[in-house]
């Protein structure tokens, strides 16, 4: 069902988990439309939680949403896949992929730059395009580390346009023959950890750009879905998206 904007279908929820990257930002500012749908959100007593595919801790997140112009207090939380991940670990020592320079706040890890002294190969972000497949290929093959890919995302948005995000590396792994646990959308431990955070209503509402996480993810859930064609699926028809979602939007508008 194509609706024209959210408060189409508002009320029939208890609670709505709402992805970061492509729905309420685009990575550098807010879209257009995003205040108004979480102040009204907030005006009905609506939990929201924002859920994100993101290899930095929850506060972090926090942090970036309320820096970017989002009111503390139109969400309840943030839920981050590395939030998810770190709270899993019993390792001391790892192998980081990420993105240079940034801090992930995985307190009391280790990261070593030698993987034979490496317990785990963490998968947090993505150094692309600087640093290309072709690149981690290199750096990955003939390693027997267990990874822990803590961003499921193929894609991410830069000021270029779409880079391969964490996941296409965790996906490069496997394909080497590495053995990859995944944590985030569209596994079921984040789902459950955000659903909690919100008081688990009856009915929750699942909303974000990617068919392939936030869709199937939200479906497996057993929870409600609404694609908003932006992000990585700007310019997509329907029948490019699978699976289909219950709800499709234009863009994130009240």
């Amino acid at each position: 069902m194509r609706i024209d904007g959210l408060s189409t279908i508002a009320t029939q929820f208890g609670g709505m988990l709402i992805d970061q990257f492509g729905v309420i930002h685009d990575g550098q500012r807010l879209y257009p439309g995003t205040l108004r749908v979480l102040t009204e959100l907030k005006a009905l007593g609506m939990p929201v939680a924002v859920m994100t595919n993101s290899g930095k801790r929850a506060a972090a997140n926090v942090e970036r949403l309320t820096r970017m112009g989002v009111p503390r207090d139109c969400f309840v939380d943030a839920v981050s896949s590395g939030e998810v991940a770190y709270g899993t670990l019993t390792v001391k020592r790892a192998l980081l992929i990420g993105k240079d320079g940034e801090d992930y706040g995985f307190d009391g890890i280790e990261f070593v730059s030698d993987p034979g002294q490496a317990d785990v190969i963490l998968i947090l972000g993505s150094n692309a395009p600087r640093t290309s497949l072709a690149d981690y290929r290199s750096l990955l093959s003939g390693l027997t580390l267990p990874a822990i890919c803590c961003n499921p995302d193929k894609w991410m948005l830069t000021p270029g346009g779409l880079a391969p995000a964490p996941g296409a590396i965790a996906s490069l792994y496997e394909e080497l023959g590495g053995n990859v646990t995944w944590i985030g959308k569209p596994y079921p431990a984040i789902y459950r950890h955000a659903a909690r955070l919100i008081g688990s209503p009856e009915r929750i509402l699942c909303i974000g750009d990617s068919a392939e996480h936030d869709v199937a993810g939200g479906r497996h859930a057993g929870f409600q879905t609404l694609l908003v064609m932006t992000g990585v699926s700007a310019g997509l028809t329907p029948s490019q998206i699978h699976p289909m979602p219950d709800f499709l939007m234009d863009d994130f508008r009240w």
